[in-house]
């Protein structure tokens, strides 16, 4: 029995169409029940909102323009909310698609989840000069279908299929309202309910990468997510591993210290023409050591604040 589909997208900033124009011929190609419905969380950039207004026209595409920009986690729930089908399949808008079985591939796999993965373009001639290309290459076999299955709760990228029962009516943790983490959370729900993950090749294309400054400002966004998170997040992060061990070690204090020193050449050589993959790790930690001590310190001011005004007025 064929599943009956609803595929979801959140845009922002995007042109979606080809996009959304591939998924829907494989669907009436399959003879599937379906629904694609795609929600714009408020662009800024109307160019894009008017360019996917198009997608209207397709049989079985519904596109949704949002007033306020809700966040990541919120324009996700808010798509559940307003699909109707047994399966639903979660991609981003900014992806594109090569993969011509892609829709066939997903409705003939078993599994309570699952996750196809993604696949990096090859074009050293563009984009070799880009850090979240090299980036994105350096971990390439990491997520690939068989190192997938290894950690399965570990790797739900923005692409994979679940069932409308598993997912409920609000999958994804509306607290994280910035970049970054919102996928492992659900993973860990995931883990948490005994979910059966299936890891499959069935990649969606990664072929349009941002500005070396654009990707560096959402790594940080994505590791105060982590710092604020982290409690959640334990065992599901090799950056808390490690930040981990240096506190036991009682020498976290030296990645602290050498942020104060090389954020600055860090940060020239990762926007630059020749971004160093190695450096953006480096950088990675040393951010995440910085946030983390300028919160405990602004958690230890709250308390000797609330302390000094209790002791004042009592």
């Amino acid at each position: 029995m064929s599943k009956s589909l609803s595929i979801l997208l959140p845009t922002y900033n995007c042109d979606c169409t080809a996009l959304i124009s591939e998924l829907q011929r494989q669907c009436v190609a399959e003879g599937t029940n379906f629904e694609i419905i795609v929600a714009d969380d408020a662009s800024p950039d109307k160019r894009f909102i008017i360019k996917n207004r198009t997608i209207s026209n397709l049989d079985g595409v519904r596109y949704i323009e949002r007033e306020q920009n809700v966040g990541r986690s919120a324009i996700r729930n808010y798509l559940v909310s307003q699909s109707s089908k047994e399966w639903i399949l979660f991609i981003d808008g900014d992806l594109s698609l090569n993969n011509a079985k892609f829709i066939h591939n997903y409705l003939k796999a078993e599994g309570d989840v699952i996750v196809g993965g993604i696949s990096i373009v090859e074009n050293e001639k563009r984009w070799g000069n880009n850090l979240r290309y090299r980036y994105e290459h350096s971990s390439k076999e990491a997520i690939s279908a068989e190192n997938r299955r290894k950690t399965p709760y570990q790797h739900l990228s923005t692409n994979f299929i679940a069932n409308r029962k598993l997912i409920g009516k609000n999958p994804y943790n509306e607290d994280i309202k910035q970049y970054g983490f919102e996928d492992v959370l659900l993973g860990k729900r995931f883990k948490a309910l005994n979910a059966k993950i299936n890891h499959i090749d069935n990649p969606v294309l990664f072929n349009d990468f941002e500005l070396n400054a654009v990707f560096l400002c959402k790594t940080e966004e994505a590791l105060r997510t982590l710092s604020i998170f982290q409690t959640e997040l334990k065992g599901y992060s090799n950056l808390l591993k490690i930040t981990g061990k240096l506190q036991k070690m009682h020498i976290s204090w030296i990645g602290v210290w050498l942020y104060k020193f090389l954020h600055k050449p860090l940060k020239h050589n990762l926007k630059g023409n020749n971004p160093s993959v190695f450096l953006f790790n480096i950088y990675k930690l040393l951010y995440f050591l910085h946030y983390n001590s300028i919160r405990k310190l602004q958690k230890e001011y709250t308390y000797l604040y609330l302390l000094a005004y209790s002791s004042y007025y009592h």
